[in-house]
């Protein structure tokens, strides 16, 4: 049988059909056609697949990086800052709270630290949120200018010094945009923490209760007492920016009054001169004339105002304020000084009582201090120191209280500078008498003064504290040898002077970057040493207190941020220069500012207050 048969169609034409296979073929042909339908069945659903797995894999894609960016945002804040400062407050001014306490840490802590230094060690954190940014649409969006924020902040975090660098401008970038793009701060407990902030007082923070001037004032407009108590006293005499005030500081109180209006018209700085007892008001002195605080010039012949005694005489060559008005005046003489005596109204003069005795110079070698009389003075064998009492009758005459050996002879130059000046605490009076570069002391205790007694060091401020009379300076080492110079404690009873010296390059040993000695105060609280300085490297005014032997191992105290002001960082010190005043348990810290003087008080226990007038 064959598998076609032929048919006459239209036209004669003849057309082959296949009949045994016909069946086969037509379901082949179906089972095609289903099968393409099929494939293309299978290719859109799969093409949809694709299509929704994609989807899928972004938003997959997009939201690891979002989750990202939030991780390394909060870690980076975390190691920077801690935490976000409250209220939207400058990123910034957190930030340098935290780097004065870091620049505090020495070098070998600094290394040693088990996460690494801060803030070194944030820099990773600010490359992975700029990398998240980058993987994440928010870096192309709205977060665009933190992308570029973040890798700034990363590359400058990337310096070797950045510990102490200026970072307020990447700082504020970035937690600004940081803020402005919505990104939310989580908590980050496994990043490490930074060092604590520091609080320390700004010019902002130093408030009217503790400004001296508003107008800027040298502290070489400042005068102080030479003659030290229990109470810290000085003067601003700024004449042309119209400051004029005598103030007085004690451990709890403090208060300023202006010049009595009759030393207006008088010539000269005024300054102090004499020696006040606690609760009084001291002497203001103009050239050689002694004032009240009324402006009463009570050696003049009549009790009237400066008015009345225009051209008062004789000269004052000292003076002291005691309380209830009294007052006591060595003034120049024809032969010798003397001492005229104001209480109630009434004046008594009595001549100094020379005696046998002979001056060099009147107006440098005799002192009144407190109410006895100290002078410099020769007797036949030599140079002798000599004292008695201020408040003695007419007879009373000064009495050597011992020779002084193997002194310089006195020098009688045109210098105006006394020879003598002291100290006073409580029961013990100390002076201290120069001659060339020795000088020598005598303790008045118990109502006796004792054989004068060498020192072992020549200079430095005298304080008289725990019974005994200190001195601290800095000694030698100058512009690049500065680090070279030394910090002296001298420490002296009646009978001996110890010594105590450390060089600055170990007082600041792993900070010496910090170090400052050429703007540097010393001085002594309760027996303590105090060093002051304003800190190289943006390290703020710091204070150390302490023990002379543990003074170069004593922790910094940071107590003024000189690069703040208007609540933000500055490039330029807002200290232009600083004093350090002590007293017996407390010192006055004077600080010259473009805003004008300010004043704190230190504590021997590192407290640090305002001085509230």
């Amino acid at each position: 049988m064959g598998l076609f048969k032929g048919r006459d169609t239209d036209g004669g034409a003849k057309t082959q059909i296949f009949l045994g296979g016909s069946k086969t073929i037509m379901g082949f042909a179906h089972q095609a056609t289903r099968r393409s339908r099929l494939v293309l069945a299978a290719m859109g659903v799969g093409a949809v697949v694709v299509a929704a797995t994609a989807v899928g894999v972004v938003k997959f894609l997009e939201a690891d990086a979002a989750a990202r960016v939030v991780q390394s945002y909060s870690a980076m804040t975390t190691c920077l800052l801690g935490e976000l400062p409250a209220d939207n407050a400058r990123a910034s001014l957190r930030f340098r709270s935290i780097q004065l306490t870091a620049l505090t840490q020495n070098e070998i802590r600094r290394a040693t630290d088990k996460d690494g230094p801060w803030p070194d060690r944030c820099g990773k954190y600010a490359h992975a949120l700029h990398e998240a940014l980058s993987d994440s649409s928010i870096g192309e969006t709205k977060g665009k200018s933190l992308l570029e924020a973040s890798r700034g902040l990363a590359e400058a975090l990337d310096k070797k010094e950045s510990f102490w660098e200026d970072f307020s401008t990447p700082i504020d970038r970035t937690f600004g945009e940081a803020l402005k793009t919505g990104i939310r701060f989580e908590p980050s407990p496994m990043t490490p923490a930074p060092p604590a902030p520091s609080t320390v007082l700004t010019l902002d923070g130093i408030g009217k209760a503790g400004v001296l001037t508003d107008r800027a004032i040298a502290i070489a407009d400042l005068r102080t007492e030479s003659l030290t108590g229990a109470v810290v006293r000085f003067v601003v005499d700024d004449a042309k920016g119209g400051v004029r005030k005598v103030c007085s500081v004690t451990q709890n109180a403090a208060r300023c009054d202006a010049f009595p209006k009759a030393l207006d018209a008088a010539k000269g700085s005024v300054r102090l001169d004499g020696s006040t007892d606690d609760g009084a008001e001291p002497l203001l002195f103009v050239g050689d004339v002694a004032y009240t605080s009324t402006g009463v010039n009570p050696a003049a012949s009549s009790a009237g105002s400066f008015a009345a005694t225009a051209n008062p005489e004789p000269r004052v060559l000292g003076g002291h304020a005691g309380r209830d008005g009294q007052a006591t005046l060595l003034v120049e003489g024809t032969m010798e000084p003397s001492l005229v005596r104001i209480e109630s109204g009434k004046t008594q003069r009595q001549p100094l009582g020379l005696g046998a005795l002979k001056l060099a110079d009147a107006r440098r070698d005799v002192r009144l201090l407190w109410d006895d009389i100290v002078a410099l003075a020769t007797d036949d064998k030599g140079l002798v120191l000599a004292s008695r009492s201020a408040v003695g009758g007419g007879t009373a005459r000064l009495e050597p209280l011992g020779a002084l050996p193997k002194a310089s002879p006195l020098d009688r130059g045109p210098s105006r500078e006394p020879r003598i000046d002291g100290c006073r605490v409580r029961e013990l009076t100390v002076a201290r008498a120069h001659t060339g570069r020795e000088e020598f002391l005598s303790f008045k205790s118990a109502g006796k003064w004792s054989a004068p007694l060498k020192t072992a060091a020549f200079g430095g401020a005298l304080h008289c504290q725990q019974g005994a009379a200190l001195m601290t300076l800095l000694e030698g080492g100058a512009g690049d040898a500065s680090l070279d110079a030394k910090l002296v404690l001298q420490r002296c009873s009646a009978t001996e002077c110890r010594i105590q010296a450390v060089p600055l390059r170990e007082v600041f040993a792993g900070e010496v970057n910090l170090a400052s000695p050429t703007a540097i105060g010393v001085g002594a609280i309760d027996g303590k040493v105090v060093v002051v300085w304003q800190a190289k490297q943006r390290g703020g005014l710091r204070v150390r207190i302490a023990e002379f032997s543990a003074i170069a191992t004593a922790p910094d105290l940071v107590v003024y941020d000189d690069l703040i002001q208007d609540g933000a960082l500055v490039a330029s010190s807002t200290l232009l220069d600083m004093k350090l005043i002590s007293a017996e348990s407390f010192a006055v810290l004077l600080l010259a500012t473009p805003g004008g003087l300010r004043a704190l008080r230190l504590s021997s226990n590192g407290d640090v207050t305002q001085v509230a007038l």
